[in-house]
């Protein structure tokens, strides 16, 4: 080598020693971030659950008393013997809301995210109807009543008062309301990822516009509708507010009112939370299957 040509000293890789107190301190910093999280999580979402599931196998309001629970399993098979047709009840309402929101709420997100320019306004307006099923149903049932609003042109449609409040119908319609933000928000973001241009090439090889959707939208969206279905059903299985306020007595039997009736009024703490444990499990169901069949599909 000459003299005015340096030298270069390889490059030695540092210490494992010293690599692997950088990875342990950076992993004890990012648990450290996470610590109060997971306290939180563990102490009122996790330990509640733990409490819940211990109540529903005592016996009535046992749980609470002086003398000791009285264990039992006699609470899961009277909802298998006695209350079995009220968790029926509950998924035929949340059925039908979820067909509801699908058939009205399609139409309306490929109109939200194809032709409407302020789609965020609307997209926030749409939050209002989350803000509880309570306010729903009051302003529904005020709606319906005899001399309402409505009662014109019920009477125009040979139709009474309260043969529209006290139905199905208006259980059902106004479960979709509450329900239908989540339908149309997971659909149109599923439809934003979809390229417009693969439209316009269906429409200039001449399919019409019903292949078009049969064949391109469908199939492109179909884990994002799945996913929003699943999510409706999900929430409507929780709710009683409509079925009390605006159902007849058959739709006023949904599980989410019973427990209400036997744990608030009657006091049957066991029973009532046994029934709470069942609508949780179909509640993790139906959200580990929105989550599994989403697929990454709602990220825009």
């Amino acid at each position: 080598m000459t003299g005015g040509t340096r030298s270069i000293a390889p490059l030695r890789p540092a210490p494992f020693a010293i690599l692997r107190t950088g990875e342990v301190g950076a992993r004890l910093r990012t648990l450290g971030l996470l610590l109060p999280a997971i306290l939180l999580a563990l102490l009122f979402l996790y330990y509640p659950l733990v409490f819940i599931v211990q109540m529903s196998f005592t016996e009535g309001s046992s749980f609470l008393s002086p003398t000791g629970a009285i264990t039992t399993l006699a609470n899961y098979s009277l909802i298998v013997s006695r209350y079995l047709p009220n968790l029926l009840v509950t998924l035929q309402l949340a059925l039908l809301a979820t067909i509801v929101d699908l058939l009205f709420g399609f139409p309306f997100a490929y109109i939200l995210v194809r032709k409407v320019r302020y789609r965020t306004t609307v997209r926030a307006l749409m939050v209002f109807p989350m803000f509880g099923a309570l306010y729903i149903a009051f302003g529904m049932r005020f709606i319906l009543l005899p001399g309402g609003p409505a009662t014109p042109v019920l009477q125009a449609l040979g139709i009474a008062s309260t043969d529209a409040l006290f139905s199905l119908p208006s259980v059902v319609f106004a479960m979709s309301i509450f329900t239908f933000p989540f339908m149309v928000l997971n659909i149109g973001t599923a439809l934003g990822n979809v390229d417009p241009t693969l439209e316009e090439a269906a429409a200039c090889l001449g399919a019409r516009p019903w292949q078009t959707f049969r064949r391109i939208l469908v199939p492109l969206t179909r884990a994002g509708t799945v996913a929003g279905a699943l999510t409706v059903f999900g929430w409507s299985i929780g709710t009683f507010a409509e079925p009390l306020l605006l159902g007849s007595a058959n739709e006023q039997r949904a599980l989410a009112w019973t427990v209400y009736q036997r744990g608030v009024v009657q006091t049957d703490y066991g029973l009532s939370t046994a029934m709470g444990v069942v609508l949780l499990g179909v509640a993790f169901v139906v959200t580990y299957l929105s989550l599994r069949y989403s697929r990454g599909a709602l990220v825009e």
